[in-house]
């Protein structure tokens, strides 16, 4: 496994340090090479700035993973540096996988972040997710009262069998959906919806008890696809990492067994759309606090594992690291990174040549503005805290 390393300096920075100072660069037969003057050798050393302002702000550890071991360029971590969400896509093992790699600043820091995160209804609700909802401890059908199927999940579940059909089930549930609903009734979308919640609370009090085996296999297609043989799959891929957390990810593939000390959990089911089908996503999420912070930083390893998507995803997992960062005016503040990996339908083939680039790219937007939706949701209880206290000021007076 690619680790970082933490022991020397980057080599792009020395060298471009070396032909700032000489104004020429040493090419590998030893011989000098002018460097071009004036206003580009200006413009590289804005750029170096940007380098060194990101390796003040989030440790050289954190510039380095991003710089060397992930591919970010200049302008990308200069783009950080202004706020930006930046993003960067990992070459997989297999063509149906896909890695991203994030980064954005966050104004406030990690412990904050974190419980803002933990009210994850407030926290992800916005464009693009409409319905979501937290399990409680035990999960209950009140959890999902607010759950409804999307429509075109109501029109094609009539039509599914084994092998064929175009939402992602278990041959548990899909005989479920066709023994338990009328689908001649005018309020058949109201019993899908009711099934639905029963087969998502079921799966949540199996998998708690269970573990990965009770995540079964998808049947929508000619050849089923075992959840948990894919996950296992995906966790072989596990670099590059700004941290090592090895209990961490042990314990997703072992669950229920094994959680790291110090780490809380919950579970939480949303519905996604971002302009494509509508997905209901079932997720587990753990947190876990790095209590011997490695020198780049980082405070906290959060982890998503989804258990369940109806459409796209076979499996996925999300990993967000948090990083203690000083900003420009010395408060505490964090930068976030977001390591994404996932299984995806249309990706192999002939088909899959056209559709893979296409799906990469939507894949890699979505991180992007989830990472901006982040920015916008940490923002936005600061400024109501200002409007708040100007509110008692006002009041007072």
């Amino acid at each position: 496994m690619r680790r970082p390393d933490s022991g020397r300096p980057a080599a792009a920075p020395v060298r471009l340090m070396m032909f700032l100072v000489s104004g020429s660069f040493r090419g590998r037969n030893g011989r000098r090479r002018p460097g071009p003057p004036g206003l580009f050798v200006l413009a590289w050393a804005t750029a170096l700035a940007a380098v060194v302002s990101l390796a003040a702000q989030s440790g050289s550890g954190v510039a380095r993973f991003l710089n060397e071991t992930i591919g970010f360029s200049i302008d990308d971590l200069r783009g950080l540096d202004r706020g930006s969400a930046v993003i960067r896509s990992l070459d997989t093992p297999v063509r149906q996988e896909l890695a991203h790699v994030g980064a954005v600043h966050l104004d406030v820091p990690p412990d904050e972040f974190v419980d803002l995160f933990r009210d994850i209804e407030r926290f992800e609700r916005g464009p693009g997710i409409p319905q979501i909802g937290r399990f409680g401890s035990p999960p209950r059908l009140e959890d999902l009262q607010s759950l409804t199927l999307p429509a075109e999940d109501v029109e094609e579940l009539p039509k599914c069998r084994t092998g064929d059909c175009q939402v992602k089930l278990s041959a548990e549930a899909l005989t479920r959906f066709r023994t338990h609903v009328d689908w001649s009734s005018a309020d058949a979308g109201r019993q899908a919806s009711e099934l639905a919640r029963e087969m998502v609370l079921d799966l949540v009090r199996a998998y708690q008890a269970e573990g990965n085996t009770a995540l079964g296999a998808y049947v929508d297609d000619d050849d089923p696809l075992l959840v948990a043989e894919q996950f296992r799959a995906l966790l072989a891929s596990r670099d590059p990492l700004p941290a090592a957390v090895p209990e961490l990810l042990d314990y997703l593939d072992d669950y229920p067994r094994g959680l790291p000390g110090g780490a809380d959990e919950f579970f939480y089911w949303t519905v996604v759309d971002f302009g494509m089908k509508p997905t209901i996503r079932v997720n587990h999420v753990v947190i876990y606090p790095l209590a011997e912070r490695p020198s780049t930083g980082i405070a906290y390893a959060i982890a998503t594992k989804q258990l369940y998507a109806s459409h796209y995803f076979h499996t996925t997992l999300e990993l967000r690291f948090l990083v203690d960062r000083i900003d420009r005016a010395g408060r505490a503040a964090s930068t976030l990174i977001s390591v994404t990996r996932s299984r995806n339908d249309g990706m192999t083939g002939f088909r899959g040549l056209f559709l893979r680039p296409i799906i990469r790219r939507r894949s890699r937007d979505a991180v992007r503005h989830y990472l901006e939706h982040v920015r916008r949701q940490v923002e936005r209880p600061a400024s109501e805290a200002v409007l708040s206290r100007a509110g008692t000021g006002a009041s007072a007076h």
